[in-house]
């Protein structure tokens, strides 16, 4: 597992999946100032390895992040986890609370809390079966079916379909393993969360993400919880898109804990 750590502060780890340590990177940047950052490479993502025939599942990249958080600090740990990484930061909590002070948990694409899981869940399944043999078309069937590419402001929002362009050799190889191995752990996850973690989690989603799936799962995922759900700058990629306000609201986010 290969991770990075910089900045002085408390420990914040930056989590994602697929997001790794150069999705991060201008994020952290702008947070190393006041927290400890430690970025790193899921399995199979990046530097991080996954031999052939290793087992994979959410479970494991949960273990993965237990295992980073404690060879990096003794004390409880902020996580922010950006949507796969928000799902493996759930897991976490609920297997370890005790080595997170706060996860800050953006849009987990849970898309089974939906109102129309079953649907949603059916569609991403055949996106995620296309990945092996046509990774460009599964990326550009799971981008229209989340709608992470757009911004929707409102209820009503005009949504246009958006053409990705065609992948690298590359970028295909990282698509076929993202969607084909590493997506389905986290959209047919559906946490049952205990009221006694409250305090340690806080669920956010993106004020441009209204609408789209993984936003209609985070607000069901708030509700379930009973919490109220805290709007972040952008879309479902704010933390990229948006970089200078999210890590303000970020910051500004995780300010009250750290002050307790």
């Amino acid at each position: 597992m290969r991770y990075i750590v910089e900045g002085a502060g408390p420990f914040l780890v930056l989590t994602g999946a697929p997001l790794g340590i150069q999705g991060f990177e201008a994020l952290a940047s702008k947070l190393a100032a006041d927290f400890t950052v430690v970025r790193h490479d899921p399995r199979g993502v990046g530097e991080s390895l996954l031999p052939d025939g290793a087992p994979f599942s959410l479970a494991v990249l949960a273990d993965d992040l237990r295992a980073i958080v404690e060879a990096v600090s003794q004390e409880p740990v902020f996580i922010f986890g950006a949507s796969g990484g928000a799902a493996v930061g759930l897991h976490l909590v609920l297997e370890h609370p005790e080595i997170v002070q706060l996860l800050v948990a953006h849009e987990p694409p849970l898309f089974g809390l939906a109102p129309n899981g079953e649907m949603l869940l059916a569609e991403a399944d055949k996106a995620f079966r296309l990945a092996r043999d046509d990774p460009g078309a599964a990326l550009q069937a799971f981008a229209d079916l989340s709608q992470v590419f757009q911004e929707t402001r409102s209820a009503d929002s005009k949504r246009e379909r958006i053409i990705l362009p065609p992948l690298s050799t590359e970028e295909s190889g990282k698509q076929r393993f993202a969607l084909g191995r590493m997506a389905p752990c986290t959209v047919h996850f559906q946490p049952s969360i205990p009221s006694i973690l409250r305090e340690r989690i806080i669920v956010a989603a993106g004020e441009a993400s209204i609408g789209q799936p993984a936003r209609v799962a985070t607000e069901m995922l708030a509700e379930k919880f009973g919490v109220a759900l805290r709007d972040a700058p952008g879309n479902h990629l704010g933390m990229i898109m948006h970089t200078e306000r999210f890590a303000s609201w970020l910051r500004q986010t995780m300010q009250p804990r750290r002050q307790a």
